[in-house]
């Protein structure tokens, strides 16, 4: 195999890892969630945002109990 080959084959190797890491890295939806203390879902507990950038807040208590309020497909540049 020529040198050319060789450092196309890397080249086509290099882009399709890279790709596969930035996809699996970012996720695919901005999401909200809303937590409550009871499975009725009557006592706000606190909340969780997940961006489009990987990054998390959260705010008050996370429990088990949640509603997902707002979920919004990801662009591959990282946002929405």
């Amino acid at each position: 195999m020529n040198i050319k080959k060789k450092i196309l084959l890397a080249g086509l190797f290099t882009a399709a890892t890279s790709s596969a890491a930035f996809a699996a890295y970012y996720p695919s939806h901005y999401v909200e969630k809303e937590y409550y203390s009871d499975a009725a879902k009557t006592q706000y507990s606190g909340s969780l945002i997940q961006t489009c950038s990987g990054r998390y807040h959260s705010y008050g208590k996370i429990t088990e109990y949640y509603t997902v309020e707002i979920k919004v497909p990801c662009h591959r540049n990282g946002d929405f």
